[in-house]
């Protein structure tokens, strides 16, 4: 560039020859042309230009022609916005910004740029009046984007981070505040508010319970801390009461500046309180199952033996055990699916018990008054009815000819409400006695009805076993 400028007619341009230029000016193109920093010059009254290989790449396809030529020309395409700032310089004024952003057209096309840059008046000194103006810059556009796609990736991850279904936080320091918490995280702590406090006085009752020397560990030592399937006692909310909860979690140490220096911990939690509960109940469920399964093999046994036993012929037997598994069949149904949405107690017991009785009122003496359960309180009843049935034909009354059972219920009041008392007794059997052990049995018929408040009773009398189930009607009936 200084060979440009020792080269261009000067003559042409209201700056004239060199030699008749101020050594202002002078020393000024000196300084500029040494330095590697973007500078340029605009001098006199129509603000011509002189600029230094710094500079030269902001003009882009604009040098080399822009040496020399009036300030408002070469940048035409922005004077809206350096234009007033050139006029306050050439007023006395400096002007020094950090960042500020053209659309400049440089290589055939628009193009956003950032720049930092100061404006600075330079006077004559003999009037001191304003005859010019030197600018230092620096082109930041480079810098500035990648700033704002740091922004932009750091905004998409807190955004992950928010969206995360794991209850997710950090923490700093050897206090463990919080300086970032998902919702999940806060719906966990029940909607406290975390950010900015120590765990100690954000969560005392998880400090308590020794989580606070777990988290110093990790601190620490820089090595993480897996917990799975741990109880955890905490509120859910500010006067909430302290409820167990299962989590697993991991404390995860952050690092920042050398390989060893933890600055703060990453904690990510799973509430698994229901999982778990589902899959024991699952587990449960399957072994209820499997109960189940040999119970029905039992009964079937049981009405092919029976149908045999007192049929005069094989067609006569073909048609009980055919007929009877029928009524198996249906109980099931109205077990497995819960298709019915209500049913009397009438028809769950009678779908219970048909297929232990060749003639009505033969072996079951059943009477009560038309009341209904919803489709869950009469599934539970149903199960409650058919245990009783399958265990009074494999042990009790229903094991031997003579024996009947008495089956009643009525309305009754239950802490004043509407309930329903339902009695089932055993008489001429073999003598009872209380078993050894509770099996699955015993545990689905003293649960009562699942969904209602019920008070279940099982009473092994010598004479035939005796059980009572008084349940409220406020859920077990249907609305």
């Amino acid at each position: 560039m200084g060979e440009r400028i020792r080269a261009f007619d000067w003559s042409s341009t209201s700056l004239g020859h060199p030699s008749g230029w101020p050594e202002t000016l002078r020393t000024l193109i000196r300084v500029m042309l040494a330095s590697r920093q973007p500078m340029f010059i605009a001098w006199g009254p129509e603000r011509r230009m002189l600029y230094n290989d710094g500079y030269a790449p902001l003009c882009g396809n604009k040098h080399p022609g822009a040496l020399g030529r009036r300030f408002e020309e070469v940048w035409a395409d922005i004077i809206d916005d350096v234009g007033p700032i050139m006029d306050a310089a050439y007023a006395g004024v400096p002007t020094y910004m950090e960042d500020i952003q053209f659309v400049m057209r440089r290589y055939g096309r628009d193009e956003e740029t950032h720049f930092s840059f100061g404006y600075t008046p330079v006077r004559d000194e003999a009037s001191d009046t304003v005859v010019g103006m030197f600018c230092t810059c620096l082109e930041i556009t480079s810098e500035v984007l990648l700033s704002r796609e740091r922004e932009r990736e750091v905004a998409r991850m807190r955004e992950l981070f928010e969206q995360a279904p794991a209850a997710t936080a950090v923490m700093s320091g050897r206090d463990h505040v919080f300086e970032i918490a998902n919702a999940a995280y806060i719906r966990l702590v029940g909607n406290r508010d975390v950010i900015g406090r120590p765990l100690r006085e954000a969560l005392p009752e998880i400090a308590e319970q020794g989580f606070e020397t777990l988290l110093d560990q990790v601190y620490a030592t820089g090595l993480a801390y897996v917990g799975s399937d741990v109880p955890i006692e905490f509120r859910r909310g500010v006067n909430a009461p302290v409820e167990t909860r299962i989590l697993d979690f991991v404390f995860q140490p952050i690092r920042s500046g050398g390989a060893d220096k933890v600055r703060g911990i990453f904690v990510q939690a799973a509430d698994v309180t229901e999982k778990r509960a589902a899959e024991k109940m699952q587990r449960l469920l399957n072994q209820e199952l499997s109960h189940r399964m040999k119970n029905q093999l039992a009964v079937v046994q049981s009405i092919v033996t029976q149908s045999l036993r007192n049929a005069s012929s094989l067609d006569e037997a073909r048609g009980k055990v055919t007929g009877r598994l029928e009524v198996l069949a249906r109980a099931h149904d109205m077990l497995l699916t819960g298709k019915t949405e209500r049913a009397t107690i009438a028809d769950i017991v009678a779908s219970a018990i048909g297929h232990h009785e060749d003639e009505p009122g033969l072996r079951f003496d059943i009477e009560g008054p038309p009341i209904e359960f919803g489709s869950q309180a009469a599934l539970s009843l149903a199960l409650v009815v058919q245990e009783l049935s399958t265990n009074a034909a494999k042990y009790g009354a229903l094991s031997v000819p003579e024996g009947r059972v008495t089956i009643r219920w009525n309305e009754a009041e239950l802490n004043g409400e509407r309930a329903l008392d339902f009695a089932w007794k055993e008489t001429g059997g073999p003598p009872v006695s209380p078993p050894t052990g509770r099996g699955f049995g015993s545990r689905l018929v003293l649960g009562g009805i699942s969904g209602a408040v019920s008070h279940p009773t099982l009473d092994f009398e010598p004479d035939g076993l005796r059980y009572r189930l008084l349940v409220s009607l406020a859920r077990a009936a249907p609305r």
